[in-house]
């Protein structure tokens, strides 16, 4: 049986001869040249075919003219709209429509995307309103002319409106101001009187200047004659505070300088700049010199003469310093009574550098006096030249920390030292007590120096209250009558737009009132500025 199924098979091998093959690539050549010949021929005929179906319709269309074209593109444009639906403030706006012009409309109930799920509205299909739109205005021109009518009068309403805003606002700021000037003239008064503020501080500094002047020159000769270099230190001491007292009187002159464009908080704070270059010169100019030339002393001791004479000028000195000494402690404790402080806390922490300055300085060089007469005697009784080289180490170690203690205090004003903690909750009381405030927040108080505080808030006001406020100043009964002649939903918008902008207006009389409250009770607050949340 195997044999027989594989007998055509060797039947077929036992045919394929050279001739054979070759005759059987001839006849499938010619099938295949065949079949796309027959397929060449169908193309040509499709392609006759379709040319002469557009010929057709070409001259077709050249016949009809462009009407076959407009209905081609007015076919495209033609927008489904049957699904599409309004509510009823928008058929009113965009289409000038009544309420009772929609009673008789169908509604749909559709669902909204900005309500909960479960909740639809009622909705009018937009065929259906610009149907009736059409009826009741007659046709689109009419409709559209009255929309572009309302359009013009709302604008020229609402350009109308921001002249007599702006106009209001102008005459708000310029009331505002003269309160600010006349609150102004009452702190600082006028020029005079702003000068007259800082008589006190002034008077020092400048008794302070003279003082400093006529020792530094005594100790210059007393050094000459003398050689010490505790009398040397004790001079260069004296020269610095003259010195630093002269940046004072500069830094003072300059504090009570009107604000202007560029500095609109004024310059208070420039009283703290010089003190600080006066605190870095005493450092750098007073204790190091004095400090060089104590441990020059120490190697290279100097040739002492005319120690007497030295202590009598130490003695006319120290005179002069206590006495200047004596009316710094009477200003700063003036000062420090004023500000409701202890005398050691207004050293510390008190407004006017310039005296603080001067009591300091003055401290050291009755200090320092006392140490240069101390070593003086000892090296003159004792013969130790070492005594004196000591003395003025000491001296200039004491000037160093004296002008660490000014760098620091003057350091921290500038960069914004906050009030004393009592005055703070003092003034949030005044916020918190108010009826028109709910809470009080992020609550920020500087001391600017010469007197001034800027306090900053952000405040949450009561919406009742100041709603309350405006409606308080209403005839409620008129309001009525005049909201129930309402017949459109531009009325309503107009009406409540109106009244929108008098609260705000009333909510920026009562942040006005409550920062007068601040001033009036706090007078050294200058500039108060609240923010709404």
């Amino acid at each position: 049986m195997a044999f027989l199924a594989y007998e055509p098979i060797l039947a077929f091998r036992s045919s394929l001869t050279p001739r054979n093959v070759y005759r059987l690539v001839s006849l499938h050549d010619r099938v295949v040249s065949a079949r796309c010949s027959d397929a060449i021929a169908l193309l040509r005929q499709n392609a006759t075919n379709q040319r002469r179906f557009f010929s057709a319709t070409t001259k077709d269309d050249l016949r009809s003219g462009d009407s076959s074209q407009r209905t081609k593109r007015s076919a495209k444009t033609h927008f489904y709209r049957g699904n599409t639906y309004i509510s009823s403030a928008r058929a009113q706006n965009d289409y000038l429509l009544g309420v009772g012009d929609l009673e008789d409309l169908r509604k749909y109930s559709v669902r909204s995307a900005y309500e909960e799920e479960g909740i639809l509205d009622k909705m009018y299909r937009l065929s259906d309103v610009q149907a009736r739109s059409l009826l009741v205005w007659g046709s689109q021109e009419a409709l559209n002319r009255e929309l572009e009518r309302r359009k013009f009068d709302m604008e020229e309403d609402e350009r109308r409106r921001k002249q007599l805003s702006a106009l209001i606002g102008h005459l708000k700021k310029s009331v505002k101001d003269q309160s600010k000037k006349e609150v102004h003239l009452e702190v600082f008064g006028h020029e005079k009187e702003r000068l007259s503020f800082f008589s006190g501080s002034a008077k020092i500094v400048t008794y302070a200047i003279l003082s400093n002047a006529a020792v530094t020159m005594f100790k210059l000769a007393a050094w000459l004659y003398s050689g010490s270099s505790s009398m040397l230190a004790e001079a260069i001491h004296s020269f610095v505070d003259m010195l630093n007292q002269g940046l004072l009187a500069i830094g003072i002159a300059n504090s009570i300088r009107k604000p202007d464009p560029d500095h609109p908080y004024g310059f208070s704070r420039v009283q703290y700049v010089y003190a600080l270059v006066s605190g870095v010169g005493i450092f750098f100019l007073g204790a190091g010199a004095s400090l060089y030339h104590g441990i020059h002393g120490l190697w290279h001791p100097p040739h002492l003469q005319s120690l007497q004479l030295a202590l009598v000028v130490l003695g006319g000195s120290a005179i002069v310093e206590i006495g200047t000494l004596l009316a710094a402690i009477v200003q700063v404790r003036a000062s420090a009574h004023s500000a409701g402080m202890t005398f050691r806390e207004y050293v510390r922490f008190g407004r006017d550098p310039s005296a603080v300055a001067v009591l300091l300085e003055d401290s050291a060089a009755v200090v320092g006096v006392a140490i240069a007469g101390l070593c003086l005697s000892l090296a003159t009784y004792q013969g130790h030249i070492v005594y004196d080289s000591i003395g003025s180490i000491c001296i200039g170690s004491l000037l160093g920390c004296v002008a660490a203690f000014l760098i620091r205090r003057n350091m921290d004003f500038l960069v914004g030292r906050t009030i004393d903690s009592a005055k703070l909750r003092r003034i949030i009381e005044i916020l918190e007590n108010d009826v028109m405030v709910r809470s009080v927040h992020d609550v920020k108080a500087v001391d600017l120096g010469a007197n001034t505080i800027r306090f900053k808030a952000e405040i949450d006001f009561d919406g009742r209250e100041v709603a309350r406020s405006h409606v308080s100043k209403l005839n409620l009964d008129s309001i009525l009558a005049e909201v129930q002649t309402f017949t459109t939903v531009a009325e309503m918008e107009h009406f409540l737009l109106n009244h929108g902008e008098r609260v705000i207006d009333v909510l920026g009389l009562e942040v006005d009132r409550i920062e007068r409250n601040i001033k009036k009770s706090n007078p050294e607050c200058r500039h108060v500025d609240l923010e709404i949340l």
